[in-house]
């Protein structure tokens, strides 16, 4: 393992891809992203361009799966609809951020909200972070150094945040008790975002509870052959 190394910019070519229809019962606009495999993009040489369409169509295949999902919503609701109660669109809308793009790794996040009626609509966080060499996702573990017990270090970075701010957040059981194995989390500039979804430790005012890991305050910890530390 490398505990030092040159901070590179991908320069990875993201295009951005739409797909919106509005109809009496439905209304969405999907924003989703597409890595660019042509030669006029810097990695073309690099990378293989099959590892990084699969990339691509794991996030497609997720917009698809949402996409269908409030296209069959608002087909039960155009079915069963009473004149006599209010109408209303469903609404479904996607949006995608490139949150870090260095050392062939790349973090994207999408967010997706949905409304099918009820007091307020949904919103829900995906991050994808992968290796653009190997195509393989990276997984939370993978960014610290072998042996770092690095649970106990994100739990105790958020018990800390959470009892700094201890009304935003639920108590006992329904609180916050630690991190996942499959933890949800993505990658910025200067550090390691941990996120947890709407009502999973928190009300819905408080929306998607983030906690971030600077790279700065736990350097020692991490594994820089994947952390950019400038």
């Amino acid at each position: 393992m490398r505990n030092t190394l040159e901070c590179k910019n991908n320069y990875s070519c993201i295009s951005e891809n739409k797909l919106s229809r509005d109809t009496e019962f439905l209304k969405y606009e999907l924003i989703y992203p597409q890595i660019i495999i042509y030669p006029k993009c810097i990695y073309h040489n690099d990378y293989d361009k099959y590892k990084i369409q699969k990339i691509n169509e794991i996030i497609y295949n997720d917009m698809i799966t949402f996409k269908q999902s409030i296209e069959k919503a608002a087909e039960e609701y155009e079915k069963n609809y009473n004149k006599e109660n209010i109408k209303y669109q469903y609404e479904g809308y996607m949006s995608f951020k490139v949150n870090y793009d260095k050392n062939d790794i790349i973090s994207i996040t999408t967010e997706k909200y949905v409304f099918t009626g009820g007091a307020h609509g949904m919103t829900y966080l995906v991050g994808y972070n992968y290796n653009l060499k190997t195509g393989e996702e990276i997984k939370l573990k993978d960014l610290f150094n072998k042996g770092v017990d690095y649970k106990t270090i994100i739990n105790n970075s958020i018990k800390k945040a959470v009892k700094q701010n201890a009304e935003l957040f639920f108590k006992g059981d329904e609180g916050f008790k630690g991190i996942s194995d499959n933890q949800k989390f993505y990658i910025s500039n200067d550090g390691i975002i941990i996120y947890f979804d709407i009502y999973e430790i928190a009300p819905y005012y408080v929306s998607i509870p983030k906690f971030k890991l600077s790279f700065k305050e736990f350097k020692k910890y991490l594994n820089t052959e994947y952390i950019c530390i400038e």
